[in-house]
């Protein structure tokens, strides 16, 4: 039995059991009826054409769907059930086989093609089917009982199918639900790996920023200040060179500190954020001879932790840029912060550099533009040769 065979099993069992029940029921009350009239003959043709009837309902299963085959199948069930009908009224037989005949039909229609306009033809056809054999085998009082009759087996028929009908909808929408579902969840499964790529291509570029903002500042300022250390040593200038290298070191043990806080994340969330700006800045200026001047200004701010520790390292990559390559003399800092809004900028007289024509290994300015694009705020880098260079970073509508 192949697939579709089974399914279509299981979707008219319930109808065709009870049709088989029925009619045969109905068969073997006239089949006995004829039997104890004494016509045996005629008893076994009627069983013949009862079995026969029935058997078409079953065959339906297996036969494959074809245009034709519902015509062929109507035309030899009405045969069918006319010649049961006139076999049991001729040989006066009282049960109503041909009514119920009829009734099973209707509803089968009903369970194949629901409420369509093609089920309802056919109700209507086996309707005036009855009514014109009850007028040609019997008088207007048998037409009435039969009527009657044929309207309770009717009720009771549509109930069923209605119920079953129902069922077969019910069943049809979870199916429907369960391919929804099967396709959401494969559509989640390939989502799950798509976030998952963005999530280690994020945290790749996270770790970028991070070895930029600790090791490599860290790293590229021991380099020159080393080499200072080297050129006095050349010169004579010993005790020149053995305070650079005490401040070599001890840069060097402060940018260990900072790689190990970046590497585990263990910067603490419950220090204030201006505390952090005023470290930050004090351990940046601390060694450079450059006018500055710094306006801090941040009361009840409510942002995420994570959005003040990227405003944190922007301020810091600028202001850092701004001391090693600008040649400034003089430095801005101003951070105005409350509740949701923070202001950043760092503004120099420097050298200056066209942002149009930076190459891709400046990664100070691509972490600075990946930072304000991860917590949603709005960078401005505006600089020209030997015109200084302006940084400026708003978080919500400037304060």
């Amino acid at each position: 039995m192949t697939p579709e065979t089974r399914a279509n099993f299981r979707f008219v069992l319930p109808i065709y059991g009870f049709i088989t029940l029925l009619l045969g029921y109905l068969l073997f009350l006239s089949v006995m009826a004829l039997r104890g009239m004494g016509q045996g003959g005629v008893a076994g043709l009627l069983a013949l054409l009862g079995g026969l009837h029935i058997a078409l309902y079953w065959l339906n299963i297996w036969l494959p769907e074809r245009p034709w085959r519902w015509s062929l199948y109507y035309v030899a069930q009405t045969a069918l059930i006319v010649a049961l009908g006139l076999m049991a009224r001729l040989n006066g037989v009282g049960v109503t086989i041909f009514e119920s005949a009829a009734i099973c039909l209707i509803g089968e229609a009903l369970g194949w093609w629901g409420n369509s306009r093609r089920a309802l033809w056919i109700g209507l056809f086996y309707t005036l089917l009855v009514i014109l054999m009850t007028l040609l085998l019997g008088d207007r009082q048998a037409m009435l009982s039969t009527l009657f009759a044929m309207l309770l087996q009717a009720g009771g028929i549509i109930i069923i199918m209605l119920l079953f009908n129902q069922q077969a909808a019910a069943h049809d929408r979870a199916l429907a639900l369960t391919e929804k579902l099967e396709a959401a969840n494969a559509q989640l499964a390939a989502s799950a790996s798509q976030i998952e790529r963005l999530t280690r291509q994020t945290e790749r570029r996270r770790m970028a920023r991070e070895l930029h903002d600790t090791l490599a500042q860290g790293v590229t300022g021991l380099v020159l200040q080393l080499e200072a250390a080297k050129a006095h040593l050349s010169a004579g200038r010993s005790e020149r060179a053995e305070a650079i290298i005490d401040h070599a070191l001890s840069r060097a043990r402060e940018t260990l500190a900072d790689s190990r806080a970046a590497i585990d994340d263990l910067r603490s969330e419950s220090e204030e954020f201006e505390q952090q700006l005023k470290h930050t800045l004090k351990t940046l200026l601390a060694h450079h001879a450059i006018n500055s001047a710094v306006s801090l200004d941040v009361q009840r701010l409510t942002l995420p932790a994570t959005t003040l520790d990227h405003a944190e390292a922007t301020l810091r990559e600028a202001v850092s840029n701004a001391l090693r390559h600008a040649e400034a003399t003089e430095l801005l800092v101003s951070v105005v912060g409350r509740g949701e809004r923070l202001a950043l900028t760092v503004q120099d007289n420097g050298r200056g550099f066209d942002p149009d024509t930076v190459t891709d290994g400046h990664y100070g300015l691509l972490g600075m533009r990946e930072r304000a694009r991860l917590i949603g705020a709005d960078l401005q880098i505006r600089s020209a040769p030997q015109q200084g260079t302006l940084v400026k970073m708003t978080i919500g509508t400037p304060p």
